[in-house]
């Protein structure tokens, strides 16, 4: 047995038992595999999220509100969003400002924003391919986000590719002359 895990026995309601089964089958996962999933989603985000600013909006809205927006407003707006993160955000959801723990709070987001992505880490690379479905706008905003972000955890501007729905964004540690 892994000396990381622990075995605990818990008890639940049938019905949400029996739901919890069928989440698990449509995901092809186990049932301790969900649940483990569940828990660290909790843990990493559901504590934290509303003390540190986060609420859940349907896609459709935040859309439709960025449709409206200029390019200008949106470069404000990743700038505002940024200085959140870096301030009050890490401190509530990470407890600690470092490189590592902003590249895991922007993950973590992603993943509970429901977002289509991998992340991959090649040497001091950082690749995000994320597929939001949400337009050409939040496609420019995200990149902008991590525009911001990059030159807060001394990475070099960002690579990035967009369409519409998905944003390719590499991060490149900044070089030391």
């Amino acid at each position: 047995m892994n000396s990381f895990t622990e075995a605990v026995t818990i008890r639940f309601d049938k019905k949400l038992l029996n739901q919890l089964r069928i989440e698990a089958r449509k995901k092809q996962i186990s049932l301790n595999a969900l649940l483990n999933q569940l828990a660290s989603a909790h843990v990493e985000w559901h504590t934290n999220a509303t003390e540190a600013g986060f609420m859940p909006k349907r896609k459709a809205l935040i859309k439709s509100i960025f449709e409206l927006l200029t390019k200008e407003q949106i470069d404000s707006l990743a700038q505002r969003a940024e200085h959140h993160l870096a301030g009050e955000t890490m401190m509530i959801m990470t407890k600690k400002l470092t490189e590592q723990s902003v590249l895991e709070l922007i993950e973590r987001w992603i993943r509970m924003s429901g977002f289509q992505y991998y992340h991959t880490i090649d040497r001091d690379n950082h690749i995000f391919v994320i597929q939001h479905n949400m337009g050409e706008k939040w496609s420019y905003y995200l990149s902008r986000l991590f525009e911001e972000v990059s030159s807060r955890i001394n990475y070099a501007k960002p690579e990035v590719q967009m369409t519409n729905n998905v944003l390719l964004v590499r991060l490149r540690k900044a070089s030391v002359h």
